[in-house]
């Protein structure tokens, strides 16, 4: 069993690691947590993380600890050491999405599910983004792995440790994300009272459990809760975590969470609706209801939530791996409409998918950054449509095994050109360490005030924070210091801003960073200045 969820995970490395690190830190969410690292590998704490000088506290440090603990050889946090936890981290979600089609099902469709899983597009895409969701997505999948292990073993020893590792494994999640990490728990107590109603939460009840799940959560909170003046409850709790997902659902909110779910599970979209169909005849077995409440239980908590990022919809995808995996070493029924229904829309899905993901690219600008772009386009949408048109002959020929594994190898080639051709797209477009070293042939060590927006990715490269001035007046502060300090201004708040500015300004450098223009100014040389 664990054979061949090895295996699976090594397939999912091949195509996970290769880009790693080969992609500038570009969004400001991404940065964030290089720079946190950043800050307490250079004044060697643990707890007292920092952003530009505030002590950060929106999340739990699980993910920059990971960084911190990688980057200690080298002596600083590269792109490298900043993404190769949420890698590795995807490669476990691999690992143990195997496993538990292995616990759940049988051996063909744990491997099935791997397969599946590590060539959904969200899901390896978010391999690639330097978010803690991704740990949260593999402690919650070891916790579900631990929790079945735990429920089909006679009551002895071995059961009492898996109901602690799964307790332990769900700490873990919470210490990533916060009550994101909860998600699993609130999936098996679901998943308990529809198997013997209340009476069967007394499967949870575990002593060491408990213990396990406070001892790792005292472990970052205790400092956590000593380590500000805020208010953890009212500043943390509820405004951090809790209020921004509670609130009344909107329909165009949910229609729009939707459309993101049927995108990141491509190529698997369609196939999804085939263990759906079945979901009520096979709803008595308890293995198959385990996997649908998975899909189920994320997906309805994130359809609820006020506020949505595509990355929330994560922890559904190896819930829908399983179910494509369940139907798949079932077979397919001989002359069934659904069957070809679907076949038909993995065709006509992948045709409108290439038409939607070729809108951005009608802008020459956005072309101009990719080296060979129309050769490189027209490959990757022949090997999307020949995938779908591949999966559709697989479908009616009652071919499950080449489905899955034939899909998974054809979509692993089209990842892969794919993201490399991002990569580059992104690096020559929003190249952010060029930009540093331009602030930092001016600023000379000096102090960088920032205006516009957040830029994180500009304190990562210049390996120092930057100052936030928000406001004319605090930028004409900053401008009127005798040590003409260096100031960052975007090119639209600088529109608005320097008929607002009393000092006199010069502007050193100007440069493109995606579709902002990025100016480097500091106030005038007295010398030069107009009498």
């Amino acid at each position: 069993m664990i054979r061949r969820a090895l295996l699976v995970a090594a397939f999912a490395a091949l195509l996970v690691l290769p880009p790693l690190g080969q992609r500038v830190i570009m969004s400001g969410d991404e940065a964030r947590f290089a720079v946190l690292a950043q800050d307490m590998l250079r004044r060697s704490t643990w707890f007292d993380a920092r952003v530009r000088d505030q002590r950060y506290r929106n999340k739990p440090l699980l993910y920059p600890w990971a960084i911190k603990v990688l980057s200690l050889p080298q002596g600083r946090v590269t792109q490298t050491t900043a993404q190769l936890p949420i890698a590795l981290a995807a490669i476990g979600g691999v690992f143990f999405t195997a496993l538990l089609g292995q616990q759940l099902v049988s051996a063909r469709a744990g491997v099935f599910a791997g397969l599946v899983l590590s060539t959904s597009y969200a899901y390896f895409a978010h391999s690639q983004i330097l978010l803690p969701d991704m740990l949260v997505v593999a402690f919650g999948l070891a916790a579900l792995c631990a929790f079945w292990a735990a429920v089909n073993r006679p009551p002895g020893r071995a059961g009492t440790l898996a109901l602690a590792a799964f307790y332990a494994a769900v700490a873990l999640g919470v210490a990533a994300k916060g009550p994101m990490g909860l998600v699993p728990a609130l999936i098996v107590v679901v998943w308990l009272l529809t198997e013997k109603g209340v009476a069967g939460l007394r499967r949870l009840v575990s002593p060491l459990g408990g213990f396990a799940f406070v001892v790792v959560s005292a472990a970052w909170l205790l400092p956590y809760l000593f380590a500000g003046s805020r208010s953890f409850a009212h500043g943390v709790v509820w405004e951090d975590w809790l209020a921004w997902y509670l609130g009344i659902p909107q329909p165009h909110k949910i229609a729009n969470k939707l459309l993101d779910l049927a995108k990141g599970s491509i190529p698997w979209t369609t196939l999804l609706a085939l263990p759906l169909l079945d979901a009520r005849r096979e709803w008595r077995d308890g293995a198959f209801r385990f996997a649908l409440l998975a899909w189920v239980v994320p997906l309805v908590v994130v359809l609820l939530s006020n506020n949505h990022r595509a990355r929330y919809l994560l922890p559904t995808y190896p819930a829908a791996a399983l179910l494509v995996a369940w139907w798949a070493d079932r077979g397919i029924p001989e002359r069934s409409r659904a069957v070809h229904v679907v076949a038909t829309a993995t065709v006509a899905g992948a045709l409108v998918a290439v038409a939607v993901l070729a809108l951005p690219w009608v802008d020459p600008a956005e072309r101009a950054l990719v080296d060979g772009f129309w050769w490189k386009a027209g490959s990757i949408a022949s090997g999307a449509l020949g995938l779908s048109v591949f999966a559709a002959w697989a479908l009616c020929a009652q071919r499950p095994g080449a489905l899955v594994t034939g899909t998974a190898l054809g979509m692993a080639v089209l990842l892969g050109c794919g993201v490399s051709v991002y990569n580059g797209w992104v690096n020559r477009g929003q190249n952010y360490p060029v930009l540093a070293s331009v602030v930092e042939r001016h600023a000379r060590g000096g102090d960088v005030a920032v205006t516009g927006g957040r830029f994180f990715s500009i304190d990562f490269y210049l390996g120092r924070g930057l100052t936030p001035a928000r406001t004319p007046a605090t930028l004409d502060a900053w401008l009127a210091r005798p040590d003409r300090p260096v100031s960052v201004v975007t090119g639209r708040a600088w529109g608005f801003m320097r008929g607002l500015v009393r000092s006199e300004v010069e502007v050193l450098d100007t440069m493109r960073v995606r579709k902002h223009v990025i100016l480097v100014v500091r106030a005038a040389d007295p010398a030069s200045r107009r009498p």
